[in-house]
């Protein structure tokens, strides 16, 4: 997902906030049963006997990890605190969802660190820590 400005997701109403939470309860929960699935699957599987074992990991793996960061890139959950029942705000540089206070304590730490000069900027443009490229 490419987006050029910030964006915040704010649900003030009651009833709206209590869907958008129970919606994220259930995908939540979906995303368990999936990953108890496909660890049940690679249950016996020992990669070490055969070709085909190894393979069904790999494969078996891949879908795991792809499930994993699906869902922590996604606007169900915050990048950082993992927060399920928080409004969101997407950020451009790091191209990830967080939930408004840990937006907050990121745009506080990052002003800290400009106004004592240890914030550059690279070729690109993207703003940058001398610490932390």
């Amino acid at each position: 997902m490419t987006m050029r400005k910030k964006r915040t997701i704010s649900i003030q109403h009651p009833q709206l906030v209590r869907f958008r939470n129970a919606l994220r309860e259930e995908i939540f929960r979906s995303k368990l049963v999936e990953m108890g699935r496909l660890l049940n699957e690679g249950k016996g599987l020992e990669p070490t006997e055969s070709s085909a074992d190894m393979e069904k990991v790999k494969v078996l793996n891949d879908k795991q990890d792809k499930l994993a960061s699906a869902w922590k890139e996604s606007l169900c959950t915050c990048s950082l605190c993992g927060s399920r029942t928080s409004d969101m705000t997407f950020n451009t540089c790091l191209e990830g969802w967080f939930c408004v206070e840990c937006y907050k304590e990121h745009q506080a730490f990052y002003k800290a660190k400009a106004e004592k000069g240890e914030i550059w900027t690279s070729e690109d443009g993207i703003p940058s820590t001398k610490w932390w490229p």
